[in-house]
């Protein structure tokens, strides 16, 4: 993963939390489902780190060392370990990563970096927020091409739509802001054909604190992208 003006960006906007851009697997990664929200409802702030950037880049690089440290954060501060997100978030990508025997390997991003506790205090942020907090995610997109993305709740399909038409990397005819989350689910797989000329799907699901920890009604979402995997 080229990781050139992470640092710079991480420490952007704001003076007290980080931008979260993503967490991958490893430094190195090589991701090939991207699983993508709205925005962080959670911050790392830099007096956590004690202003230690580079400690951070290490933390949202290694999947399992930033869960380890949000889990103390969170305990620390008489929290429960994880949010309920965090939670069916954390069992998605497991049950992913194992069922593909290792063909899979997830990054988790969202559409802005901006962390808040809400979509609704997200959109409530200056332009310049709006629009500088979604670069990175746009970046990772065309990097990668990843096969397969999935995308969760409707405001963050919304703004993943959007940015796809604009990029013509949707077909102009699928997109339609009147659409509903089910609207959106019920259309399966959406093709999607990427600049450098690498193509993929995208599944949208509803919200991940709905997921739970066994994710029974996110059933068929998962075999739907373990099947994409078969076939190649």
């Amino acid at each position: 993963m080229n990781q050139d003006g992470l640092t710079e960006f991480v420490e952007s906007i704001t003076t007290k939390e980080y931008l979260r851009p993503f967490v991958s697997k490893y430094k190195l990664s090589k991701p090939n489902v991207f699983v993508v929200g709205i925005n962080p409802a959670s911050s790392i702030l830099k007096i956590d780190v004690n202003y230690d950037v580079k400690r951070y880049i290490d933390l949202i690089t290694d999947r399992e060392s930033f869960l380890t440290f949000i889990q103390q954060k969170n305990v620390q501060k008489g929290k429960k370990p994880f949010s309920k997100t965090r939670i069916g978030l954390n069992h998605l990508v497991e049950h992913l990563e194992t069922k593909s025997n290792g063909k899979i390997e997830v990054l988790e991003t969202n559409i802005n970096a901006y962390p808040t506790k809400n979509a609704k205090q997200l959109k409530a942020m200056s332009p310049r927020i709006q629009k500088v907090g979604q670069e990175w995610f746009r970046k990772l997109m065309l990097e990668h091409a990843p096969p397969v993305v999935i995308v969760h709740s409707l405001d963050a399909t919304r703004d993943l739509m959007k940015w796809l038409k604009s990029e013509k990397i949707i077909s102009p005819l699928v997109y339609n802001r009147s659409y509903r989350l089910k609207d959106w689910i019920d259309l399966g797989p959406i093709p999607i054909n990427y600049p450098c000329g690498a193509r993929g799907v995208v599944f949208c699901t509803k919200h991940l604190k709905y997921y739970g920890r066994k994710g029974n009604a996110f059933q068929q979402l998962r075999d739907d992208v373990l099947n994409q995997f078969k076939e190649h």
